[in-house]
């Protein structure tokens, strides 16, 4: 048996043992590889911000409408009724805006019937404790009498809500809706 001297010997290398690196052209590919994952990523987190930010102001505006709708509701309903039926819009309906005020129209008269009515709504503060994020929120009662619909069968008045919301957030949006509702004389509980 014949032995090989020690020098002569090489050692089994594994086959990508020579390759030291990347080339040039795998690290640009890799760049621009994950550049384009950071753009969508980016991209996409400032879509989800605007959207959550979206879904507060419409839900800070829903609310609104509901409270308003619900004052309407609480209102008796010969004062409902009677609003209702006033052609002139003369008949005031008492409401009391979110700061605990008496509702006024946009022209700052009575409220009534048809009449729209305005408030700004601070939804956040900054760091000096000062509102910020205002929502403009406009709201429109109309009430119709119901005996007149039906040739006096029946006795109630529809309450149809109409509400448009606008605020800034990187340009301006604005939300518009609408909330119905019916009032009878009938007791229904």
């Amino acid at each position: 048996m014949v032995v090989a001297p020690l020098a002569a010997r090489s050692p089994q290398r594994p086959r990508d043992f020579d390759r030291r690196g990347f080339s040039l052209l795998e690290a640009v590919i890799g760049m621009a590889i994950f550049s384009i994952m950071a753009v969508g990523i980016i991209s996409i987190t400032f879509m989800v911000r605007a959207n959550a930010e979206r879904a507060v102001y419409n839900n800070t505006a829903l609310t609104l409408a509901q409270a308003y709708l619900e004052q309407l509701r609480s209102v008796d309903f010969t004062t409902l009724d009677e609003a209702a039926k006033d052609t002139t819009g003369t008949k005031p309906l008492t409401l009391l805006a979110s700061d605990g005020a008496t509702l006024r129209d946009e022209s700052s008269g009575v409220f009534g019937n048809g009449d729209w009515a305005r408030e700004t709504i601070m939804l956040d503060e900054d760091d000096q404790g000062n509102p910020s994020q205002p929502m403009t929120f406009r709201f429109r009662p109309v009430l119709r009498d119901l005996s007149t619909l039906t040739g006096g069968t029946a006795d109630g008045v529809e309450i149809i809500l109409f509400f448009q919301s606008t605020y800034n957030f990187g340009t301006s949006r604005t939300q518009n809706g609408s909330l119905r509702t019916v009032r009878s004389n009938v007791s229904t509980f």
